[in-house]
């Protein structure tokens, strides 16, 4: 019995830590520890990237009149964020973004996180069918189609572009 339990542990917890496809790398030419491929949250809250996550998460204030008309409407959607962990836009918004899923209690381990390099590959991830040019980009999708996205930087404020798609 205790054999059985000991490999049905093993078992599990195995596919627990390598079921994710992200690679850290250092970047040659400015010896920087990158991500690439897809992650999980808790990720991009360690290591360099992680630095700017808490710093941006925890300044960052969204505008609670408008977190309450997201909140009524998101959960029906699926989100995919496509970041580069070198890229100064996805190390402002991405912390940005996650505060506001945080708010509206959007269970953010089904948020679906691919990392970039330089080249805009996902490494071992296939992201062809993802079409992104610029990272960040933060996209919903409903009923498994694509309903907006926010590319880059929000035209107004991560909150009010995010209710926007929403809205659409």
């Amino acid at each position: 019995m205790k054999i059985t339990f000991l490999i049905l542990f093993t078992t599990i917890l195995s596919n627990l830590i390598y079921t994710q496809n992200e690679d850290i790398t250092i970047e040659p030419n400015t010896d920087t520890e990158i991500m690439i491929g897809e992650c999980k949250r808790i990720m991009l809250q360690e290591r360099e990237f992680g630095q700017y996550f808490i710093e941006e998460y925890k300044n960052y204030d969204p505008e609670m009149p408008i977190l309450n008309k997201i909140q009524h409407n998101i959960f029906s959607y699926s989100i995919t964020i496509v970041l580069g962990t070198w890229c100064s836009d996805s190390q402002e918004q991405v912390p940005r973004f996650f505060k506001i899923l945080d708010k509206i209690d959007y269970n953010t381990n089904y948020v679906r996180i691919v990392c970039f390099d330089r080249d805009k590959t996902g490494g071992e991830t296939d992201v062809s069918n993802l079409n992104v040019e610029l990272v960040p980009t933060f996209i919903f999708y409903k009923n498994n189609i694509e309903k907006g996205r926010i590319i880059e930087t929000p035209l107004n404020t991560l909150e009010a572009d995010i209710l926007n798609i929403l809205h659409e």
